[in-house]
C-alpha cells in the first residue's frame, strides 16, 4: 500500500527478553541452523536495548541450562528398548538433566539474583517454561504420526500449559 505509514506498537523490555529466551531455547541442539542464529542475533540486539549486555548474557546462560535440562529429561524418558538400555548403562540423561536443573537453580540464586533482585524468580520462570515449551513443541512435531492414535495429545496439552 503505497504512501501508507505503518505504525508499530512500541515493544516492552519484557517482550524483547521473552522473545530472546524463546529463540535461545530454539537454537539449543540446532547450532548449524543459520537462520536461527540470525534470529538469535536480532533478538539479542533487541533485548540489549532494554537490558545491559551482562544481564542478557546471564539470561542467555540460564535459558541454555534450562533447555539442555529439558531436552535430556525428555530423552531419558524414551521407552525404545535399546535407547533405554543405553541410558541406564552409559549415557545417564536423567541424572545429567537433574544436574543441569540444579545448576540453573544455583545460578538463579547467586548471579541472577545479584543482577535482577526481586525480578529473578519471574525471569527463571520464563526461562524454565520457555525451555519446556520448546521441548514439547519439538516432541509434538516429531509425534505427528501418533496423532492418529492419540499418543501426541499429551505434548499438545503440555505445550498449552507452558505457553500460558
Amino acid at each position: 500500500m503505497e504512501g501508507e505509514t505503518c505504525f508499530h506498537r512500541p515493544e516492552t523490555g519484557n517482550e524483547a527478553l521473552e522473545r530472546f529466551v524463546k529463540v535461545r531455547c530454539r537454537l539449543v541442539d540446532e547450532d548449524a541452523d543459520e537462520s536461527l542464529r540470525r534470529d538469535l542475533a536480532w533478538a539479542k540486539a533487541q533485548a540489549e536495548r532494554h537490558a545491559s549486555v551482562e544481564e542478557v548474557r546471564a539470561i542467555d546462560h540460564l535459558a541454555e541450562l534450562c533447555m539442555n535440562g529439558a531436552s535430556l529429561a525428555r530423552y531419558a524418558d524414551r521407552k525404545q528398548p535399546l535407547i533405554f538400555c543405553y541410558n541406564l548403562t552409559i549415557n545417564f540423561p536423567e541424572s545429567n538433566s537433574h544436574r543441569l536443573f540444579e545448576e540453573a537453580k544455583k545460578f538463579r540464586d547467586s548471579r541472577l539474583r545479584e543482577l535482577f533482585g526481586e525480578r529473578t524468580d519471574a525471569i527463571y520462570k520464563v526461562c524454565f517454561h520457555s525451555a519446556w515449551l520448546e521441548q514439547n513443541t519439538r516432541d509434538w512435531d516429531n509425534a505427528q504420526a501418533g496423532a492418529l492414535t492419540g499418543a501426541a495429545q499429551g505434548y499438545k496439552n503440555s505445550m498449552k500449559e507452558d505457553a500460558g
